[in-house]
């Protein structure tokens, strides 16, 4: 009975950060446009950046309390993880709904740094060990990106741009309240958004490993499945209001952001904390798999300037393959 009960609260838990995470996602997004057009910046830049470091706080909950437990490899392999699901299925349901339109100019420096940070990562990691010297560089170099990108951006905005971010109050403002049309309007929604999010994330991804727990769920499968998921939640619904807004773009400059965050600051402040030893089943699978996705990607948006239903589809049907794979693979090892 006492199983039982503690069973239905995990259950229960994990509906409610649902809940808050859906909800923290619309408020999150209208805010988010709102500062592309206070910064006369494009949508998928704001994405790439403010967006994308607000949606991975999940996942930086998960690497400082792995790492102060001295299990920084957990934080790594939700990292991994979550760069897979971010483009297998949070790009797949986004490009499932509607095409995503994209613009090259503004992501070819994301995508070079995405691919550079996943390279960077198998190479440091080929003796199996992350020391804390290369996680500080992880960090820096982090944090070094995003400021130069922002910075790039912001400095290099074009009348095109401009145009863009302006054109932003005509398709959210029938949505907010005319208070949330200021700037202070928008910072407190912006916030609120985004702790509504983080919030929720850390309410379903603590029921969801502790259901997987009461199952006999092997860790592995937990912390690149369920944990990794659930910690990408917020950009999954982040990309579905963004779809349903029109602004896909945003979506897209988010997974990338977000991408390049995973790998750099998240496995960084992991590796900072203790040194991460990593098993041979995420140096030969789930490492050459993230490249894989990366170029499926990079080969869909090079082709058409845009990821259509179809790829969209392809996308989910290649997470799905990698998730199978992986739980097999990890069900054979530990037997």
């Amino acid at each position: 009975m006492v199983q039982k009960c503690a069973m239905l609260m995990d259950i229960i838990w994990l509906l409610v950060g649902l809940a808050l995470i859906v909800k923290g996602g619309e408020v999150f997004v209208a805010a988010a446009v709102r500062v592309a057009e206070f910064l006369k910046m494009p949508r998928v830049v704001i994405g790439s950046t403010l967006v994308s470091l607000a949606t991975t706080s999940p996942e930086m909950v998960v690497s400082v309390m792995s790492g102060l437990k001295g299990e920084s490899g957990l934080a790594v392999g939700n990292a991994v993880g979550s760069c897979i699901c971010n483009i297998g299925l949070i790009l797949g349901v986004t490009a499932t709904l509607k095409h995503v339109d994209v613009h090259p100019r503004a992501l070819r420096t994301p995508l070079i740094a995405m691919f550079a940070c996943g390279a960077l990562l198998l190479i440091l990691t080929l003796n199996l060990v992350l020391t804390r010297w290369q996680g500080a560089l992880l960090l820096a170099l982090g944090a070094g990106y995003f400021a130069w990108d922002f910075w790039q951006h912001y400095r290099n905005r074009q009348p095109a741009d401009i145009a863009e971010a302006t054109a932003i109050e005509n398709e959210v403002a029938a949505t907010r309240w005319a208070w949330f049309a200021s700037k202070p309007g928008t910072a407190v929604q912006f916030t609120v958004g985004a702790v509504i999010v983080v919030l929720g994330s850390k309410l379903l991804v603590d029921g969801a490993v502790s259901v997987a727990g009461r199952l006999g769920i092997p860790p592995m499968i937990i912390g690149l499945t369920v944990l990794a998921v659930g910690t990408s939640l917020p950009e999954l619904v982040t990309a579905i209001s963004s779809s349903r807004k029109s602004v896909s773009d945003l979506a897209v400059g988010n997974v990338l952001g977000a991408n390049i965050a995973n790998l750099t600051l998240i496995v960084g402040l992991a590796a900072v904390f203790h040194d991460v030893k990593i098993d041979r089943l995420t140096q030969l699978f789930n490492f050459p798999a993230l490249l894989v996705v990366m170029a499926l990607l990079l080969w869909m948006l090079l082709t058409d300037r845009r990821v259509t239903r179809r790829e969209g589809g392809t996308l989910l049907v290649t997470y799905g393959v990698y998730i199978t794979a992986l739980v097999v693979l990890t069900l054979v090892a530990s037997r």
